[in-house]
């Protein structure tokens, strides 16, 4: 709490732990390859007896008020609002080539698949056998025609060529945003860690800028709320890196980012500003 005091004041920080200590809302994404959110929020009262409303800034979220979550029949994903907003800022569309390189557990590949129509081609990427179970789960349950998964090592390089329109680090990170979700965070996090993940990232960053074709779009995410993980990573892989540029959020997707986009032009939530778990992205295009 002290860091956020630092950047923000008293009632910033009290209603951001206030929110930390608070119980989460459940939330969905409605899958897009097989309904909607309106068609499944009305499936869902009338075939489940499921109460949801519409969340304020994802456009296929759905926020769960009550009733017992049934089997999802590839109709929706558990998957936080904020962490849906993601997505929006990498703008997949129907026939590109899109590289999603630490994508389990395949939230965002699937909503990019949706995106795109399921046309073109999405490589999903992770480096544990693990993780890749569970991203091929995902995959399979949402019924996208477009996925192809490559288990990618966390220290090796990138084996692509620089063909993808669209590429999206969505690195490991602290998750020190995520402190409501997972509380245990708060005590398994030190402020000597936040360098490590940091040099980690931007490694992982300058490794999947390769694979990025000219003119094409590279998006860094995390779940942190902390900047020696976010703008800091995003600065110094620009200084070393000329060739690309950060482009304002809101270029992307103005109707929809516009509320969730700093005054530097990058995607963030804040608890004590949006009531979402703090999240962090920037879009950079390759010259």
């Amino acid at each position: 709490m002290a860091r956020w005091l630092d950047r923000y004041g008293f009632e910033p920080a009290a209603a951001w732990t206030e929110f930390n200590n608070a119980t989460p809302a459940l939330t969905l994404r409605a899958n897009r390859l097989v309904t909607s959110r309106d068609a499944l929020r009305q499936q869902l009262l009338d075939e489940d007896e499921l109460e949801t409303m519409p969340a304020r800034y994802a456009p296929d979220a759905l926020v769960v008020l009550g009733g017992r979550l049934p089997d999802s029949r590839g109709r929706f994903t558990i998957q936080d609002e904020a962490s849906q907003l993601v997505p929006l800022l990498v703008g997949a569309r129907p026939g590109e080539r899109v590289l999603d390189l630490c994508a389990s557990p395949g939230g965002k590949a699937t909503a990019m698949a949706a995106d795109m129509d399921g046309r073109g081609l999405i490589v999903a990427c992770d480096a544990r056998p693990r993780r890749m179970r569970l991203l091929s789960a995902a995959v399979r349950d949402s019924r996208a025609p477009n996925v192809r998964l490559v288990q990618v090592g966390s220290r090796d390089d990138v084996p692509f060529a620089p063909l993808f329109h669209k590429v999206i680090v969505d690195a490991p990170c602290s998750g020190l945003g995520t402190v409501r979700r997972d509380p245990d965070i708060r005590w398994r996090r030190t402020e000597t860690e936040l360098g490590t993940f940091a040099a980690y990232q931007q490694t992982l960053l300058a490794r999947a800028a390769r694979a990025v074709a000219p003119g094409g779009r590279l998006v860094y995410a995390t779940c942190s709320s902390e900047p020696e993980e976010n703008e800091a990573v995003v600065e110094s892989f620009l200084a070393a890196h000329s060739g690309f540029r950060l482009i304002d959020a809101r270029e992307v997707d103005e109707a929809r980012l516009a509320p969730v986009t700093d005054a530097r032009g990058m995607l963030r939530t804040l608890p004590f500003v949006h009531r979402l778990e703090a999240f962090f992205a920037a879009a950079l295009v390759r010259s």
